[in-house]
């Protein structure tokens, strides 16, 4: 796959956000939007029916712990797993626009070797992206890094995906984002992978990519989770969106099911589980919806036609091992689409460079926002 022009559609307005035309050899996608990753596809694998996933980009998201991280450098079993899992999605997800993210936990560290094999792992898999994750703190060379890596992708055919973690010192970050954009300038990079960090800690990084927004390079953040913080259920990229990033991937956290204990395994994820509400763009407990007793209001193909207790009637399987693994696949399914179509809104607005307007009508957004 290869990038071959990227457009500003609309007017860049002091608020933020942006609208991206991104053409390709295989079609042209709009931005903002939201990947469709292998999670998702393991949310439809588990439902009663084959519910359609259409997105131009998708993320196939590695996640790598201390103990499978140690495994996966010194055992070629691991390797070859990786790259099994790797094909697998990227099958499914071959009319998409493929990118991989190693979900790396805080403090890996990364060296020559590993980089290496990560990049290897890449290479013999197929994807339209290939990324090399945030480099550390210690490399001085960072832009001659850069651009070696992005020329011998590009000899390949494919995309460069160079990530920056938004946690980086602000000095530092500024000097690798401004070395990126310059490549992005001579055509060597068409794409920029952002590591999702906590808006409030990180703002004058933030704030950077918010002063570039006229670059023609598209941003792609990875592990963006669910709600801003435990006290504020907003959709985190949902507000993401206004400092000008153009694509968002959902956190995916570390799965551990739970046995089912008899009947009361139902009653338990629906008083705890938050369903998307995308009115307000806020999660709210499922037991709400129950307790209102009326339609859910939403046309998702998991949704459709149905009230809170038809939901449930529909996605709890009393005959699976764990406990509510289709309900729970269900919801985040919903989730899915209705996040996505609020992109194609929001999107509209931005081109009338009235994103401000947008966040006023959504009362998560409204609440939530650091205004500039």
């Amino acid at each position: 796959m290869k990038i071959k022009k990227i457009s500003i559609e609309g007017d860049l307005d002091r608020f933020g956000g942006r609208a991206l035309s991104i053409s390709t050899d295989r079609g042209t996608f709009k931005t903002p939007n939201r990947a469709v990753t292998s999670s998702e596809f393991q949310y439809k694998a588990k439902l009663p029916f084959e519910p359609p996933l259409n997105n131009y980009v998708s993320e196939i998201v590695g996640q790598f712990y201390s103990d499978n991280w140690a495994k996966f450098m010194k055992t070629n079993g691991s390797f070859s797993n990786r790259r099994r899992t790797i094909n697998f999605f990227s099958d499914k997800m071959d009319y998409t626009i493929k990118r991989y993210f190693p979900q790396l936990t805080s403090g890996t560290e990364l060296d020559d070797s590993s980089i290496k094999q990560l990049l290897e792992l890449q290479r013999m898999s197929n994807l339209d992206f290939i990324s090399i994750p945030s480099l550390p703190v210690t490399i001085t060379d960072f832009e001659q890094i850069s651009s070696s890596f992005a020329e011998e992708v590009l000899s390949e055919k494919r995309e460069p995906l160079i990530y920056l973690d938004m946690g980086l010192n602000i000095d530092i970050f500024r000097q690798r984002l401004l070395a990126l954009l310059e490549l992005s300038e001579t055509d060597q990079i068409h794409s920029i992978g952002l590591i999702y960090r906590t808006i409030h800690k990180n703002i004058l990084n933030y704030r950077l990519l918010w002063e570039n927004r006229e670059s023609n390079v598209l941003l792609q953040m990875s592990g963006v989770p669910r709600e801003i913080a435990k006290t504020n259920a907003t959709s985190t990229m949902h507000l993401l969106q206004k400092w000008g990033i153009d694509s968002f991937s959902v956190r995916i956290g570390r799965y551990v099911p739970q046995k089912k204990s008899g009947e009361a395994s139902i009653a338990k994820p629906i008083g705890s589980t938050k369903r998307f509400d995308p009115d307000p763009l806020i999660f709210h407990k499922f037991q709400d919806w129950r307790d209102q007793g009326s339609s859910l209001n939403c046309d998702c193909p998991i949704c459709k036609g149905k009230s809170a207790e038809d939901f449930i009637a529909s996605y709890a399987d009393q005959h699976e091992e764990y406990s509510n693994q289709v309900f729970n696949a269900a919801n985040r399914l919903h989730e899915y689409y209705q996040s996505s179509n609020e992109f194609d809104r929001s999107r509209e607005y931005i081109k009338e460079g009235v994103l401000s307007e947008y966040f006023k009508r959504k009362d998560g957004l409204k609440k939530s926002d650091i205004p500039i």
